[in-house]
């Protein structure tokens, strides 16, 4: 008898691998095995199975899983391996030999490794270590903070080992074969700046000098970006050893072969790509400010829009927010937020609504370009002052040299006037501060890609949000430009266009200007070009206008860390993104990525719904795919540290704690793949309906995620991601899962640790049923067929069996029904597995029903009732369907109604539409009565399709 942490938690014996059952025993057997030989007391183990505040029965569930595993050790031989389970008062303890448990004997091959002077040897022991390791530390168990640390420090261990390895392949002088240890670890743990350290030293040392840099400044940019730090000297060490360019270590596998590398020359280091250079100050550069005048300028008329920028042609829509202008300025002194995203027309705006309502401010208008998020930096606040003295008809001479003297004449100026004063890409709040009017007429629009919360809290701004244009004002802009004809000629393919385009109106007009230039060519065909992601930024740019130069210019104003977050946002498949997503396509805290979105939101780089979810813009996405750097960890790649990995990971997790949550008694069905990201944090599920509803509301990001896992060549992941949303495809059987499911088992056969053997044994088996459920009963068997030979667990092999038996019973072929029926129940009756017993007993009772033998069906479903516990809802409710429909074929109606009536209240309370739909038919058969008929058109009307006799 062995115990195993080091990946799924079991217990293996020489018959095979005990079935322990649900993840919170499991997580009970993990806990014991962590402190072997000691007393662990029941709050320390409260701690493992409950994410959170352990409930108040947690000491009986405690007991309760006590028992049945003590159950299980003493029926599979324990005492005579020197394995049992004690009782304590408030504690349990396990008793065992060391080296029976799979961590303990990792560690004592580490550490014999560690004190061994022949290299040889060590490499040998730490192999045999390593190998130990069959996936994630503590896969299958429940995620409580003992069991999450725990995991963490195996986890250090492991990646210890690896380092340790490839310090005895070094001292071999197999520098190549530490490289190779190393590079997967350094790709799970960027961060690590030991790891990083020894794989610069291996590559370097094996005649890879450029790939060591490489590494170097990857990791030092990392290490920037992330936590705002310089590498450490053990890393600073490794580079200065690569730097001084010796010849490669004389062990090195290549040192005959390959030459060194020149020496770098001494330059400084370029900005990371995306960035740019510090700018200088804005006196050093000239501001695009007009050049003073060397005479008196003489206020301008009443009224005057001469230091408006044109009216801005082809103006559509925004009547909303048109008319919350007009509000707003209705009242003393407003200070109006145009805020949006780049791109979205918020100038526009802003300059229509002042020509349309010049008339309103006598004594002027006054229009700045802050530049705030321009290529060459703001504009200098005190020449925008002393511009706007100008225009309000003070002197060149006259003009207060300070910016305190020019602001106090500015103020003065405005008190009694009424002047509109547009101030145009603010940055800050405070660059727009000292350009506000004083007087209590006037009004200003400060347009801005931030939010600008300074200004709200300070000055009362209103905010005037702009977002993107609905399909009827995309429409209306392009025929603007284009008229009317062209856009009615193919309405389509305009409504395409303005989908690509997102309604941002920075696109829609590049898009326009595309196709003034080419009066022959058809909406269509540009649609078409748009449709591929890769060239749709470039065909959405003329010149140096577009969404790419808008969202280059807002992107220089973002802190690395939050540059990143959307980079790794990016990688995101589509739809809304929650909180744990966003920190699990970063790599980080929900804290810290909180902190980012807010940030990001602030800036209009994402979107925040009502909800407390995120969302990104379709170009925004484009772009931010196209705009990270190189040296940015990849989000749609393989790697353990890529953004896409890390989603697919979390909701690996995830769907494993809600598969628990919604079938509390059922085998997990599938462990994690080794290098399983551990997330920092993850939703929790406390009952059914909550786990349910999860799947139900994830399901599209789900089916998008196994697609997006498909391509980057996830299979491993992808076809695990697939199969565990097993506790919806049973409640909604009749939904469109088989082409997911398609995709699905190609991806397990993709896989070669899967491939022919259990993983695909599982596919199949769900896939067939569901095919059998709608009727495609030619290709049922062809799944199903296969799966049983399959199979390597007998819990597995026993469902193959009853699903194959389920698909002929449907075909009338009743004699193989039942075989298989019985063989999987015989299965499921040696391994102990009570939920496989059940459904093999309730297909028994169907095969019997349908042949005409009630008093045997009858017997089958008391027997199945006796293995099913409260908890197991759906089995329940179905197996007293069976039995009412068995009492009435023996004529006992009176019982039979109990039954029904109990099984169809049952499952309208849980939302089993299918059976109760089944049990209300039956009802309605047997009594006649039209409330039955009623309740079952309501049912079948919620469920959208009609029911079928069980």
């Amino acid at each position: 008898m062995e115990f195993r942490l080091l990946g799924t938690v079991g217990i293996d014996t020489e018959s095979g691998g005990l079935t322990l059952g649900p993840p919170k025993r499991c997580s009970l057997l993990a806990a014991l095995l962590l402190l072997p030989n000691r007393p662990v007391p029941v709050p320390a183990l409260g701690k493992a199975l409950w994410e959170g505040e352990p409930p108040v029965r947690a000491r009986s569930v405690v007991q309760g899983h006590v028992s049945h595993l003590r159950t299980l050790i003493e029926r599979a031989g324990g005492a005579a391996h020197g394995v049992d389970l004690v009782t304590h008062t408030g504690a349990y303890e396990l008793r065992t030999p060391a080296a029976r448990v799979d961590s303990a004997r990792f560690k004592e091959l580490v550490r014999r490794a560690r004190t061994q002077s022949d290299a040889t040897e060590a490499v040998r022991l730490l192999h045999q270590a390593l190998a130990l390791w069959q996936g994630p530390a503590l896969t299958g168990t429940t995620a409580g903070p003992l069991l999450l640390d725990a995991a963490r420090a195996l986890e250090e261990e492991r990646v210890g080992a690896v380092e340790q390895l490839a310090d005895a392949y070094g001292t071999l002088g197999q520098h190549e074969r530490a490289a190779a240890e190393l590079g997967a670890e350094a790709a799970a743990y960027p961060l690590r700046e030991s790891l990083a350290a020894a794989l610069v030293l291996a590559l370097h040392r094996s005649g890879h000098r450029a790939q060591a840099v490489e590494r170097y400044h990857h990791t030092r940019r990392l290490l920037a970006e992330e936590l705002g730090v310089c590498p450490g000297p053990r890393l600073t060490q490794a580079f200065e050893e690569v730097l001084r360019d010796g010849p490669p270590s004389p062990r090195s596998e290549k040192s005959s072969s390959t030459p060194p590398s020149p020496a770098p020359r001494e330059t400084p280091t370029p900005s990371a790509p995306g960035e740019t250079a510090t700018p200088p100050s804005p006196r050093e550069t000239p501001t695009p400010a007009d050049p003073p005048s060397p005479a008196p300028v003489a206020p301008l008329p009443g009224g005057s829009r001469g230091s408006l920028p044109r009216a801005p042609g082809g103006f559509t829509g925004r009547l909303t927010q048109l008319a919350r202008l007009d509000a707003l300025t209705a009242e003393d002194a407003p200070v109006c937020l145009v805020t949006g995203p780049a791109g979205v027309g918020k100038t526009a705006l802003a300059v229509h609504w002042a020509h349309h309502n010049a008339d309103r401010f006598p004594d002027g208008l006054l229009f700045a370009d802050l530049g705030g998020f321009g290529a060459g930096g703001p504009a200098d606040g005190e020449l925008v002052l002393q511009r706007f003295l100008r225009r309000l008809g003070v002197a060149p001479q006259h003009i207060p040299d300070s910016a305190e003297g020019a602001g106090a004449l500015y103020r003065e100026l405005t008190a009694d006037r009424r002047v509109l004063v547009v101030l145009d890409d603010a940055g800050s709040s405070a660059h727009v501060r000292p350009l506000l009017p004083a007087g209590a007429r006037c009004v200003t629009l400060v347009t801005s890609r931030d939010r600008l919360g300074g200004l709200v809290v300070s000055e009362a701004a209103r905010p005037v949000p702009v977002d993107v244009l609905d399909d009827g004002d995309s429409t209306a802009l392009l025929v603007s430009v284009l008229g009317a004809r062209r856009v009615t000629a193919e309405p389509y393919a305009a409504r395409r266009l303005a989908g690509l385009c997102g309604g941002l109106p920075l696109a829609l007009r590049v898009v326009a200007a595309r196709l003034a230039y080419q009066p022959d060519a058809s909406l269509e065909r540009l649609a078409a070009q748009l449709l591929d992601g890769n060239r749709r930024l470039a065909l959405l740019s003329v010149d140096d206008r577009g969404p790419r130069s808008a969202l280059s210019a807002s992107l220089r104003h973002i802190a690395p860390p939050d540059r990143r977050m959307l980079y790794a946002l990016a990688a995101h498949p589509g739809g809304r993104i929650d909180l744990h997503a966003a920190a699990a396509l970063a790599g980080t805290t929900e804290e810290a990525a909180l902190r980012a979105l807010d940030t990001l939101a602030g800036a209009h780089l994402v979107v925040e719904e009502r909800d407390g979810d995120w969302s990104l813009h379709d170009l925004i996405r484009l772009y931010a795919r196209t705009a990270r750097p190189r040296s940015q960890d990849d989000p749609a790649g393989p790697g353990a540290n890529g953004a896409l990995r890390r989603l697919v990971d979390l909701l690996l997790h995830t769907c494993l704690a809600a598969a628990e949550a919604a079938e509390a008694t059922s085998q997990v069905c599938c462990a994690l793949p080794p290098g399983t990201w551990l997330p920092y944090s993850r939703a929790e599920f406390t009952s059914r309906p909550q786990a349910l509803e999860w799947y139900a509301e994830q399901r599209e990001l789900l089916a998008r995620t196994v697609t997006a896992a498909r391509a980057e060549g996830l299979h491993a992941q992808a076809w695990r991601l697939g199969i565990l949303q097993w506790p919806l495809m049973v409640l909604r059987p009749r939904d469109e899962w088989c082409p997911l499911l398609t995709d699905v088992l190609d991806s397990v056969q993709r896989d070669p640790h899967a491939a022919g053997g259990d993983g695909e044994s599982r596919v199949r088996a769900l896939l067939g049923w569901l095919l059998i459920e709608q009727d495609r009963l030619s290709e049922a068997l062809r799944q199903l067929e296969p799966a049983p030979a399959m199979a390597a667990d007998a819990v597995t092999e026993a469902t193959a069996r009853i699903n194959l038996g389920m698909a002929y019973a449907r075909a009338g072929a009743v004699r193989p029904a039942r075989t298989e029926c019985l063989r999987g129940l015989a299965l499921a009756v040696r391994c102990g597995h009570l939920p496989t017993q059940r459904l093999a007993l309730q297909h028994l009772a169907r095969i019997a029903l349908d042949g005409g033998r009630p008093e045997q069906a009858l017997a089958h479903v008391r027997h199945a009732l006796t293995l099913t516990c409260e908890e197991e809802v759906a089995g329940r409710v179905w197996l007293r369907l069976q039995s009412g429909q068995a009492l009435w074929e023996l004529g006992r109606t009176a019982e039979a109604l109990v039954e029904l009536e109990e099984s169809a209240g049952q499952a309208e309370a849980h939302g089993l539409d299918e059976t109760a739909g089944h049990a209300l038919e039956l009802l309605s058969q047997i009594t006649g009565a039209r409330e039955y008929a009623e309740r079952r058109a309501a049912v079948a009307a919620r469920a959208g399709e009609g029911t079928r006799r069980p």
